[in-house]
Formats: structure tokens, sequence, C-alpha cells
């Protein structure tokens, strides 16, 4: 919806510049950024919960959906104990908020981000970057996530001793 100082047409044409930069999947056109990932969800109706709500199996996931987006990942941090090394690292996934409501795709907290052959949990959520200042005019969707073990997903083997 177009405001009184932001018509329709302004509209479409910062769309159509964000997806050809961006990249636009569902159409089968790459952008000039080209960086995809892909998202699973969670299948709250398929994961099992003990009585205090915790996944006693893992979770389950939905299917992936492969989504253009703009990352912005922070340096590798690691962390050497008793335990042998850790890796840490926090990345910024920017997803344009149209591409997303195409899909009929909601990001949420806990989602999980396939990328660089890791696995990104998204820990927060942010739509707040307005067109014109307007609060109906969402732009992005902002998830900031963090690099999770696969170990903890059940996902693959992890050999053992």
């Amino acid at each position: 919806m177009a405001g009184r100082f932001l018509p329709q047409r302004d509209i479409d044409v910062f769309e159509r510049v964000n997806k050809e930069l961006i990249g636009d999947l569902l159409n089968a056109k790459d952008g000039i950024i080209n960086q995809t990932v892909t998202i699973y969800k969670i299948s709250a109706y398929d994961t099992k919960v003990n009585l205090y709500g915790e996944a006693q199996g893992g979770k389950v996931f939905q299917p992936g959906v492969k989504v253009a987006c703009i990352i912005e990942s922070e340096d590798f941090d690691f962390n050497v104990d008793e335990f042998g090394p850790d890796l840490r690292q926090n990345a910024i996934f920017r997803f344009l908020r149209p591409t997303l409501l195409e899909l009929s795709l909601v990001t949420e907290i806990g989602d999980l981000i396939d990328w660089n052959y890791a696995h990104w949990e998204v820990s927060s959520v942010n739509e707040n970057q307005l067109v014109g200042g307007q609060y109906n005019q969402n732009w992005s969707v902002d998830c900031n996530a963090h690099l999770i073990r696969k170990s903890s997903l059940n996902i693959q083997r992890v050999r053992s001793i």
C-alpha cells in the first residue's frame, strides 16, 4: 500500500532494484550479490517434547526453502579449554520482506539457516526498516543468528569414542 508521498511506482522501483541486486530465486534470476541460504523451520507437530517442553529426541525440521539474501558475518572466535577448541561466530542474514511474502515464509526464533557449510540458529528477528517512515511498509527482515554444532542437531552422525 502506497502512501500520499510515496506512490506505488516508487515502491515498485525499490523492489525491482533490490531484486536485481540480491536475486530473485522464485523467478530463477540470479542477482549481482547472488548469496543464497536454505531456511529450515521447526516442525512443532513432529517434534516430541517431554514434561518440561524440551525436545528429547532432537528438533524435527520441515523441508528447506532456498532464499536469496545479504549476509554480514563476524570473524570466528576460538575458545580453547580442557574440552578442546570451540568455534563461535555470529551473522546477520538480511532478506527482502516482499520475497518472504511471496514464499509465504515467516522467519522465527529457533529456525535453522544453512550457509557456508555450517548451520546457524536464528536468535532474534528484526523487521524495522520502514520505507518512507510508514508503519505498514516494512522492507527487510534481519535475522541475527549464531553458529551451532552439528552434533546438537541430530542431522548427521558424529563419531564418538
